[in-house]
């Protein structure tokens, strides 16, 4: 059954207008920083948390945000510009209760679970009156970076995503992926560009294959880098085990295109480049600790981690040990 649409003229509460009643009209604060939430703009002042990073695109911006209210109340979102680009909100936890309103028209919204994924074509005109708590991640992608991901890859250009508000999709792969950029939107000192980089690329690739409208297949690279390719993308990693390097400059380096570049540095490596970088710190690491008296916090900085804390976490998850307990163990 088609659910039904109303238009926003059916519910005078919600209309802003000349021809309502000044006491009808809902209050909009004039936010001093604003940012997108679930589909429309909210600010600072309303909510409880927000955290974002921003990736890497030769064309256009790509965002992710983390925003959470944990108590009833919101209320009406702000208006806000329209723009080419896609706005996919997965929620964290329940939003129980809400309207949807998309070009002045009342969308049949069921309350979301967590796990649950709409996709909002920002080409189009979005408000929201959100009445209950909620807990979301928000990626935003620009049509020019989304059709950037896509030539990567080698497939037809995306000419729309649909995952509507009334579809309830569940969609375990971008939980999983958002859960995963917890750590890097509480810590951004910790986050390496090349870790936002590749997570970003990870989730436009995948909202392109699984919601995109007139999407090719994707071409399988064979057989890794070339030798030369290894060699140079090595250099490069090892010259700045910050991490500061982006997917675009290794690519470029490689003359590859960013996804492409992506699947054949796997064959070649078995991992991601933000997982062999992570290694070579801690070898390095390791050399420094055998060969030096240098204090820990020390060789953290000296081997691109954010701080000692960060490098006993990294250290302790590849080696089964503390730098300290390492260090400990080799002198006996």
């Amino acid at each position: 059954m088609t659910p039904s649409i109303q238009t926003r003229a059916e519910f005078p509460t919600f209309i802003a207008n000349g021809d309502v009643p000044a006491d009808m009209i809902p209050f909009r604060p004039k936010p001093r920083e604003k940012f997108g939430v679930v589909i429309a703009q909210t600010s600072s002042s309303r909510v409880d948390e927000w955290k974002t990073l921003r990736a890497t695109s030769s064309l256009d911006d790509a965002a992710i945000l983390y925003i959470a209210r944990r108590s009833a109340g919101h209320g009406m979102t702000d208006e806000q510009g329209r723009k080419p680009g896609y706005s996919a909100c997965i929620h964290l936890s329940e939003c129980r209760s809400y309207d949807v309103w998309c070009n002045d028209r009342l969308q049949a919204c069921e309350p979301a679970q967590a796990g649950t994924l709409q996709i909002h074509d920002m080409r189009h005109s979005w408000l929201a009156d959100i009445r209950s708590s909620f807990e979301v991640m928000n990626f935003y992608i620009s049509q020019a970076a989304l059709d950037e991901v896509t030539d990567d890859q080698r497939t037809r250009r995306v000419e729309e995503l649909r995952c509507p508000a009334d579809a309830t999709q569940h969609d375990a792969v971008l939980a999983n992926l958002a859960l995963a950029l917890r750590p890097a939107l509480n810590a951004p000192q910790q986050a390496s560009k090349l870790f936002v980089d590749y997570a970003w690329r990870a989730v436009a690739a995948h909202l392109a294959r699984t919601y995109g409208q007139h999407s090719g297949g994707a071409c399988t690279a064979r057989g890794g880098l070339a030798p030369w390719q290894e060699r140079r993308v090595k250099e490069m990693l090892l010259a700045d085990l910050s991490g500061n390097l982006t997917m675009t400059d290794m690519a470029d380096a490689c003359r590859l295109s960013c996804s492409h570049f992506s699947q054949v540095f796997r064959q070649s490596f078995g991992c991601t480049p933000h997982q062999w970088l992570l290694s070579q710190r801690v070898e390095r690491s390791k050399q420094l600790i055998l060969n030096t008296r240098q204090a820990l916090s020390e060789i953290a900085l000296a081997t691109g981690f954010a701080d000692q804390s960060h490098f006993t976490r990294v250290f302790t998850r590849c080696v089964k040990a503390s730098p300290a307990a390492w260090r400990r163990a080799q002198q006996r």
